[in-house]
């Protein structure tokens, strides 16, 4: 009995040390075509983000561009040449990054719409 005690008391504080981060960022960036990128801030329960901030920053460090999502948790933006990263940052230790090497055309023939142009 003091083993089964023990075991769920190790169980349940071992828990409520693990971090929430069923909350955490999602980003999906997408090309419209060859020269413009968009992409999709949000949390991982589907919840939106407008306002939170994205920046795409080049491997050099340099950031290319600031800006927030708008309304509708999107942000389009030129494409930039070279090696690059799209991060959103809800706040600290809080990061989604999507690698310019992941972001390519929509997989699917029936595009979401926040895809279409």
């Amino acid at each position: 009995m003091r083993i089964l005690v023990r075991g769920l008391l190790c169980m349940t504080l071992s828990m409520l040390a693990m971090p929430a981060h069923a909350h955490g960022p999602v980003l999906k960036c997408v090309l419209l075509d060859q020269q413009t990128v968009r992409c999709r801030g949000g949390y991982a329960e589907g919840d939106a983000a407008p306002g939170v901030g994205l920046e795409v920053i080049d491997h050099g460090g340099r950031t290319l561009l600031a800006r927030k999502l708008d309304r509708d948790s999107l942000l389009t933006f030129p494409r930039p040449r070279g090696g690059y990263y799209v991060l959103l940052d809800v706040g600290p230790g809080e990061q989604a990054i999507v690698e310019h090497d992941e972001i390519g055309f929509p997989r699917t023939r029936d595009k979401a719409r926040w895809v279409r142009r």
